[in-house]
């Protein structure tokens, strides 16, 4: 009798334990299955990404040397291509979906899938799969690899949140929003244009190694006889060694009407190859100090008569000097606009 009830009881656990191990394969997977592996752990071996979506939005990502371009175009975002990176290394199955939601999971895939082929340097292709939505708390998202029809639920391990997001597409979201990144040896002139204060406006100049003059940018503007502030002309130039935006606003509505008013400021960066950059800055936003006084937070900028960006004062304020700054016993504060 005891040895009867000991079987039956060992049958009992051993049902339970095989149900548990298939109803938990069934909601994980094997996790060995060729289509769960969307993963390139080592991203030194990308060369080359490609996003696309059913909208005819395209996104080609390739490695040049020490930064990555866009659309063979501009250089990408580093911050963009980073998390790109981080999600292709470290994707992994969260769990199989059931059967019944496996039907809305294709459909996503489907109608707003974005399909994603990355290549190594020999443009052998390591990875072809579709992303598409999100479950409905935002913590999963549905993949399917090119040549399945066996949808996943994926997750970044330790990451709480959705991977859609990271997927980008279109200029603004890739583009590198860096302004200024010029080397100070580089750097042959830069003036400064103040339309509505033009007598701080300036031109400084590079005359030899290390020797710089500054003088008033229009002719009108009386020369300054007090010596240079020494130090100050170098000083200057290391504010253009890395200067970005906050954002493209290259669709804002505002643009044109912005674009045709009179700038706050012009800037023109010369280097010693030839190469120009003109910038121009209009204020956007004004706020106040807690003394009450006005102050412009944000610019629109303008580059090349080109990209229109949106730019944060205090990122951009040790560019905003005037003609006196650079000299003894001048003013030394910057403009305000």
């Amino acid at each position: 009798m005891k040895r009867t009830l000991l079987l039956t009881a060992l049958f009992v656990l051993l049902g339970v334990g095989a149900w548990v191990a298939l109803n938990k394969k069934s909601q994980t997977g094997s996790r060995n299955a060729w289509d769960m592996q969307f993963a390139v752990p080592n991203t030194g071996d990308i060369h080359k990404i490609f996003l696309a979506d059913r909208k005819g939005r395209t996104a080609l990502l390739e490695r040049n040397g020490d930064h990555w371009t866009y659309n063979g175009k501009a250089r990408a975002r580093p911050s963009a291509i980073s998390t790109l990176l981080e999600t292709i290394a470290k994707v992994n199955v969260m769990y199989v979906p059931t059967k019944a939601s496996e039907k809305t999971m294709v459909k996503s895939l489907a109608g707003e899938g974005i399909k994603v082929e990355i290549y190594n340097k020999a443009g052998k292709l390591l990875k072809s799969y579709y992303v598409g939505g999100v479950t409905s708390n935002e913590l999963g998202t549905y993949m399917m690899m090119e040549g399945s029809d066996q949808p996943y639920v994926t997750h970044i391990p330790s990451f709480v949140g959705q991977l859609r997001v990271r997927y980008l597409l279109g200029d603004d979201d890739w583009m590198d929003r860096t302004i200024f990144s010029e080397k100070p040896a580089d750097i042959q002139a830069i003036s400064v244009e103040y339309p509505q204060q033009r007598s701080e406006s300036f031109l400084l100049e590079k005359t030899d190694e290390a020797t710089y003059t500054v003088k008033p940018f229009f002719s009108a503007t009386p020369a300054n006889k007090n010596p240079l502030r020494k130090g100050v002309p170098e000083a200057y130039l290391l504010a253009f060694e890395n200067k970005g935006a906050e954002g493209y606003e290259t669709n804002n509505p505002l643009r044109d009407s912005v674009t045709a008013l009179v700038p706050f400021a012009i800037v023109t960066v010369k280097k010693t190859d030839g190469e120009e950059k003109q910038v121009r800055f209009w204020p956007v936003e004004v706020q106040q100090t807690p003394e009450g006084m006005p102050y412009v937070h944000r610019y629109f900028a303008e580059v090349n008569q080109n990209s229109f960006l949106l730019i944060q004062e205090g990122v951009f304020a040790p560019v905003f000097r005037g003609y006196n700054f650079f000299f003894e016993a001048g003013p030394g504060a910057r403009l305000r606009n």
